[in-house]
């Protein structure tokens, strides 16, 4: 689980921000918590604001963070200060509970290069316990301290010292000593990593690759969606999965596509290959066939399917996010956190508001939701706490992104009308529109 979140000098962010997920003075939805040893941590957390007021930069600090430890050179990844700080460091931590324990991982780069580096396990309030931290010079050779703990074995102190050496100033410690055998450090390493990569981040264009391989893998999932859709009311009856040869599909006219599909799968140790979100390429009996989602509508039969593309943009969001509700509700894995930056893109709000209204209901949520909307119809107290509901707002003077969770403003009863507060600006995070009434469009028209 996602506890906190800081970010300095990028993109909108200036000073320190933070983000989190710890509960607030409140007791409504209890199902709403996660509870950890003496953490209370929330599964759901809301992030409002209009457009340009950096509320999608949050996600984008995380994706940093993720391809950071993918790359082995942080050049390549490019690195967006906050505007006239480009000769200041810019600062990512991220504290989380991964496999019953909880970490602080976080580094400071300048430009393309590694400054500080270092993880701990958390103290959650008191004191934090080292497992490495790192620092770079001027010259760019690091400095790397470990936990004696993990270095008892004269073997593991030779490969640090060999490892200090080796890391490029222009790299994470964490990206290099990822698959070197270190003993119980590497232990720890790996559920950092692991947790890390395993973050779920979805921006409005992304698209599930695996979407028909689940439903067609794990019947409980198909079971699961067309149950879903039918109580959405989409005029949903059904899923069906049709299969074509790859000539049919493709006719004679693609030789070449087949030519290469075909190799593909011989090559791919009898793994799906996904070509659209709707459709995959597969081997049945050792021949290449393609697998084609299609949608069976009530009154049209079995005769008329539709294809997946001509859905309205509504529901096929609401199927692609399908997985997501599936593994935080019907499946019990160790980290299904969900990060979507505007989830309410191309979804009609009522829908939308139903979606959540139904897995704000949930018991059992197994995972955590973050996602950022400007969609007010969603600020409603019968769905989400007020400490799960957050601000994002620009400094008009200053420029920069600050947060603010509903929280924070005192007299919050169940039955307030948050919607209208924040339509109303008392709670920022709407577009500040200025003298607006002032404007005088047509003086712009030309003869």
């Amino acid at each position: 689980m996602l506890l906190r979140f800081n970010v300095s000098n990028y993109l909108s962010f200036n000073e320190i921000t933070e983000f989190n997920s710890f509960i607030g003075d409140y007791r409504r939805f209890d199902n709403h918590v996660f509870k950890h040893k003496d953490l209370d941590i929330l599964k759901i957390c809301a992030v409002y604001g209009a457009n340009a007021t950096g509320k999608s930069n949050l996600i984008e600090a995380l994706v940093y963070i993720r391809d950071a430890i993918i790359s082995d050179d942080l050049s390549k990844l490019g690195l967006s200060a906050f505007k006239g700080n480009e000769k200041k460091t810019s600062n990512f931590e991220i504290e989380f509970v991964a496999q019953e324990s909880v970490y602080i991982y976080g580094f400071e780069v300048l430009k393309d290069k590694v400054k500080t580096e270092y993880l701990y396990f958390s103290g959650m309030g008191k004191k934090d316990i080292l497992i490495f931290d790192r620092e770079v010079n001027k010259e760019g050779n690091s400095l790397i301290n470990i936990n004696k703990k993990f270095l008892k074995l004269k073997k593991y102190q030779i490969l640090k010292e060999h490892y200090e050496e080796k890391v490029e100033a222009n790299q994470l410690f964490l990206n290099l000593i990822g698959d070197v055998d270190l003993g119980d450090l590497s232990i720890e390493i790996e559920k950092v990593v692991r947790w890390i990569l395993r973050l779920q981040i979805i921006f409005p264009t992304s698209k599930p690759k695996y979407l028909v391989s689940n439903l067609i893998n794990e019947p409980s999932f198909m079971e699961f969606t067309t149950d879903m859709l039918r109580s959405f009311d989409t005029g949903i009856k059904k899923l069906h999965i049709k299969e074509f040869s790859l000539k049919d599909y493709f006719g004679e006219d693609d030789k070449d596509i087949v030519s290469k599909l075909t190799k593909d799968l011989e090559n791919n140790d009898d793994e799906d290959i996904p070509l659209a979100i709707d459709m995959i390429a597969t081997l049945k009996e050792d021949k290449p066939i393609i697998k084609r989602l299609y949608v069976e509508h009530v009154g049209f039969g079995e005769d008329n399917l539709f294809s997946f593309f001509e859905e309205s943009d509504g529901t096929k969001r609401l199927i692609e996010f399908m997985s997501m509700l599936y593994n935080l509700v019907a499946k019990d894995f160790e980290n299904s956190i969900y990060i979507i930056d505007e989830i309410g893109r191309s979804i009609h709000p009522y829908l939308l508001k139903e979606f959540l209204s139904k897995l704000s209901k949930e018991k059992n949520i197994n995972g955590q939701l973050i996602f950022t909307t400007h969609e007010s119809n969603l600020l409603d107290l019968n769905i989400l706490r007020p400490d799960e509901i957050w601000f994002a707002e620009k400094n008009r003077q200053k420029g920069n992104t600050e947060f603010k969770t509903l929280a924070e403003y005192k007299k919050i009863r169940p039955d307030l009308n948050i919607r209208k507060g924040y339509l109303d600006g008392r709670f920022g995070g709407i577009p500040i529109l200025a003298n607006f009434d002032d404007l005088n469009w047509t003086e712009y028209a030309t003869n």
